[in-house]
């Protein structure tokens, strides 16, 4: 296994985590206890965490099982386009409610 497999492996788990990590924030609320603090929006937080595990599952898959290098780049510019997505999504997730 080459240097692109082992890092598609620890990209894999980590999108696994986020996965995890988005789901439930979604459906519960639930975030780990230091987001707590400096996250106002869970439901925003847990699309963003979804974002962002597709975006490590996409370039996992890209460096694991692609051999094209034409294929893997297209795969990873994609990976790296949504996981700016998904940090928008956070920054969008942080911001305090505007009250009238």
């Amino acid at each position: 296994m080459g240097a692109g497999g082992y890092f598609g492996i620890g990209s894999g788990i980590l999108g696994l985590l986020l996965l995890a990590g988005g789901v439930a924030a979604l459906r519960h609320g639930w975030m780990l206890p230091y987001q707590r603090r400096w996250i106002h929006s869970a439901p925003l937080f847990g699309w963003a965490q979804l974002v962002m595990a597709a975006s490590f599952l996409i370039q996992g898959i890209a460096g694991a099982l692609v051999d094209d290098r034409g294929a893997r780049s297209v795969l990873n510019f994609v990976g790296i386009a949504a996981l700016f997505g998904g940090l928008l999504l956070i920054t969008l997730a942080q911001r305090p409610r505007r009250t009238p």
